[in-house]
């Protein structure tokens, strides 16, 4: 016999709310077992289908996107069209996370550029603003990168 679980125990064993579980049941993701009393039970198979939800959710997939990969196999007649089904739909998605990746790299690299920067200011005992240190170092990189604009004061 299959073992199973209630809403509840999976909510807990995954990290997430009952609210989740039902809410990707009704947008049609999973579709777990129902006792006659209507207590939907989970095998480990729904387990796994909710994790791999919640991981991709968890990582900035929209909805459309998981349903889109979800159901890409049920619609094909071949496992050939499956394969290039399914095999699309991943490509879209490295293409998706290689631009984000390289979005987070140069965010990162800004990051450190602007932090070695502000390190210029380690010991200084004015004001950190435009008034109270008029020849501060990181006030001259405010115009051009964002970053530092947001850090710096906005009397300029």
């Amino acid at each position: 016999m299959t073992r199973t679980h209630k809403i509840g125990d999976v909510a807990e064993l995954l990290s997430t709310t009952i609210r989740a579980i039902r809410y990707y049941e009704e947008e049609g993701l999973l579709q777990p077992l129902r006792t006659e009393g209507g207590t939907r039970l989970y095998t480990k198979q729904h387990l796994a289908r909710l994790r791999a939800i919640l991981h991709l959710a968890g990582n900035g997939f929209s909805l459309d996107s998981i349903r889109l990969l979800a159901m890409a196999r049920e619609r094909c007649k071949t496992g050939d069209e499956s394969q290039r089904r399914v095999s699309e739909q991943l490509d879209g998605k490295l293409a998706e996370i290689e631009e984000r990746m390289g979005e987070l790299q140069r965010l990162a690299q800004e990051i450190r550029k602007v932090k070695t920067l502000v390190a210029q200011c380690r010991g200084c005992r004015n004001k950190p603003t435009s008034k109270g240190c008029p020849t501060c170092p990181v006030k001259s990189h405010a115009d051009r990168d964002a970053l530092v604009s947001l850090i710096w004061d906005q009397e300029s």
